[in-house]
């Protein structure tokens, strides 16, 4: 008896299952009629991409929060930094994963009298558009092992500098 019943309900699960991909196959691609296109997704994005720059708290800001022994960093630090992470390929390496991928990432770059003992990503406040993102800090942190920046940025302190990659609208 229980035999029939497991049969019974299992021809019934099948029909419903092919009721379901009756309506599939009126739409073979999945598409519906909210798809959007290639330009449409791409400004999408950017607004996105947008909304997380402009969300980002401004260095000041986390400098206020970490208290005491932290420092904004010199214009001179921050355009070192910006450039050596720019010219890494962490954030290409991210947009091969994302191509729409932008954030804001805050570095700490810790400065003793004779130069940096320690450059790295201060993850807390870091904003980025996806996940992509968390590979391009590790590959920073990585890439930030080894740089050596001398005592001319700054007097012994941890100073934070911010470095803002933008997503390229045009790919």
């Amino acid at each position: 008896m229980n035999v029939q019943y497991l049969l019974i309900g299992s021809l019934l699960l099948v029909a419903a299952c092919r009721s379901d991909n009756a309506h599939d196959d009126a739409d073979p691609q999945g598409a519906s009629s909210t798809a959007l296109s290639p330009d449409q997704y791409r400004e999408r994005q950017q607004v996105i991409a947008d909304s997380v720059l402009a969300a980002a708290r401004p260095v000041e800001k986390i400098v206020e929060q970490l208290g005491t022994g932290y420092a904004v960093g010199s214009d001179a630090l921050r355009d070192t930094v910006t450039t050596l992470a720019q010219n890494s390929d962490c954030f290409s390496s991210g947009r091969n994963t994302d191509p729409y991928l932008a954030g804001v990432v805050n570095i700490v770059a810790r400065m003793t009298a004779a130069g940096t003992d320690l450059v790295r990503v201060q993850t807390v406040n870091t904003r980025w558009t996806s996940a992509a993102g968390d590979m391009v800090n590790a590959c920073l942190n990585a890439e930030m092992k080894k740089w050596r920046l001398d005592s001319k940025y700054g007097a012994p302190a941890g100073y934070i500098v911010q470095v803002t990659f933008k997503s390229d609208s045009t790919r």
